[in-house]
């Protein structure tokens, strides 16, 4: 049970902060200057983040919106997001296991 409540805290926190960030991103990008030609430092993070955040779909863009209507659009970012622990589950469970070996010798 406590394996399960992990990987479920991993997928909600990994959906939270990717469901965050596109408003965020959104917000910072309407703030620019009209003038302005290059994006900002923060800008240019805050999209990286979004990528790193929406990796194995790669880009929800790749999508086309009538896939996806209203809050169906939670779906795939669901979905990515249960990759993403599943990912980071297993790594710590490889992790653990490896060190334990090399403790060992």
């Amino acid at each position: 049970m406590k394996r399960l409540v992990t990987f479920l805290f991993i997928a909600l926190v990994h959906f939270g902060l990717s469901v965050g960030i596109m408003p965020i991103t959104m917000s910072v990008a309407g703030t620019l200057n009209v003038a302005q030609s290059a994006s900002t430092m923060g800008l240019k993070t805050l999209v990286a983040v979004t990528r790193i955040l929406h990796f194995p779909i790669i880009s929800l863009s790749l999508y086309p919106r009538m896939w996806f209507p209203g809050n169906w659009i939670y779906f795939p970012i669901a979905m990515n997001s249960l990759i993403v622990a599943v990912g980071i589950y297993f790594l710590v469970i490889m992790g653990r296991k490896m060190f334990k070996k090399k403790n060992r010798t």
